[in-house]
């Protein structure tokens, strides 16, 4: 699968030109994920008192820079008389609906229209890159949509202003009735009717007054610039930017405002409620995983039968230990042969740690050692059931030795009378 477009970008802050039909002719560049945004923020460049840079994040990592007025045409240049036409029928409109704008600047009117949905030539700005990034990141996408990144563009708006004839483009309502303005440190572009689209006309007059190199992405970018985001654990971002004082009902100071902050809110109990289920639920099942391995290690194995004559012979070496690990365990195939020889010279130092001289007379010394052989093959992954078999035969081995060596027969009671086992097998 190809990458995004946006990993084709130079990491910022080094900007170039990229895809016309993307960023159109505004030079871009991308960060590595939304944390890395903040911390290009923190830039020199972007802190400077005498050369103030405002945002706008956008959603879309395709989407142009245009009015919502001039999505309706071609080109996003307004015919002047439609325009004017439609702010003459808004300040109309709202005669009797609260605010009186009849007496408002033009641009005052444009402003309080477009928090309120009316189509204007303005685009909104933020003096915040936090806030815009918020607005990048605020709704979730589409469902089917692909778009790897969402955008934030950065105007350098003191260097807009110190140009005569882009002075106008840049405005800042002063009407005490636009609240959420004021919360979100915002402010317009407006593009005069009958001129070409934002970008445009601002390379254009910069490109006139031979203040850019427009085919230097790096002089454009000291002006306009494009940064994308990658599309990437959007609540995460949110959550950040709620600590920050970032969420709709700071943003949006009104009943709208605070109705889709309670709804987020909402929508955040009932996700972390169903991470927490799917949490709980892996846990359980790797509970009872974990029970059924311990079952299955504990289950019933009934060892194969084990050759009488290495017990009858009584000797004791490396091999016949092996011989004997073999015929208990090895039919399964969980422990090779090469591993059980490695437990023979073990075997036979911890039984000469463990007997005592006359061990095989005594219960106690009895019970220790075999335990000792027990919790030696417990402690290498055998069966619980079969370690016990396998102690036992251990027990055996090493009795049998005893015996043949200090030339002690074994006794066992027999009704009141003892029997004693003869080397020719008869008893008396």
């Amino acid at each position: 699968m190809a990458d995004p477009y946006f990993r084709s970008l130079p990491l910022f802050p080094t900007y170039t030109i990229g895809d016309v039909e993307i960023d159109g002719l505004v030079p871009a560049c991308r960060v590595e994920s939304w944390e890395a945004f903040i911390e290009a923020m923190r830039s020199p460049n972007h802190n400077k008192a005498k050369g103030e840079i405002v945002y706008r994040g956008q959603a879309g990592h395709n989407w142009h820079l245009s009015s919502t007025l001039g999505r309706l045409f071609d080109g996003g240049a307004v015919p002047a008389e439609h325009q004017a036409n439609l702010l003459n029928q808004f300040r109309l409109a709202m005669r009797g609906r609260g605010l009186d704008v009849s007496n408002l600047d033009e641009h005052e009117v444009w402003a309080f229209g477009q928090h309120h949905g009316l189509r204007t030539p303005l685009i909104d700005w933020t003096k915040s890159p936090y806030v815009a990034l918020f607005f990048a990141f605020d709704e979730p996408d589409l469902e089917g949509l692909v778009n790897a990144s969402r955008a934030v563009f950065c105007l350098n708006m003191t260097a807009i202003r110190a140009d005569e004839s882009l002075s106008e483009i840049i405005f800042e309502p002063t009407h005490h009735e636009n609240a959420r303005l004021v919360n979100q440190a915002g402010l317009f572009t407006i593009t005069p009717s009958g001129r070409d689209n934002l970008v445009s006309a601002i390379l254009n007059e910069l490109t006139e007054n031979e203040v850019i190199d427009p085919s230097d992405p790096m002089d454009v970018a000291r002006f306009l610039a494009k940064i994308h985001i990658p599309n990437e654990h959007r609540v995460e971002c949110l959550n950040t930017l709620r600590k920050m004082n970032i969420h709709h009902a700071n943003l949006f100071p009104d009943p709208g405002g605070a109705s889709k902050y309670c709804n987020d809110w909402l929508a955040r109990v009932i996700e972390e409620e169903r991470r927490g289920e799917l949490e709980s639920q892996a846990l359980e099942q790797q509970r009872l995983q974990t029970q059924a391995e311990v079952q299955e290690r504990q289950r019933e194995v009934v060892p194969a039968p084990l050759d009488p004559h290495l017990i009858e012979d009584g000797e004791i070496s490396a091999d016949v230990i092996t011989e004997l690990l073999q015929n208990t365990l090895g039919q399964s195939g969980e422990f090779p042969a090469e591993l059980l020889a490695g437990w023979a010279p073990k075997i036979i130092n911890l039984y000469e740690r463990t007997a005592g001289a006359d061990w095989p007379e005594r219960d106690a010394a009895r019970a220790n050692l075999k335990l000792e052989f027990r919790k030696f093959l417990l402690s290498n992954s055998v069966n619980r059931s079969v370690a016990e078999t396998c102690a036992l035969h251990l027990l055996d081995l090493f009795e049998s030795n005893w015996r043949k060596s200090n030339q002690r027969p074994r006794q066992q009671k027999w009704g009141d009378f003892f029997k004693v086992s003869e080397p020719s097998g008869d008893a008396t």
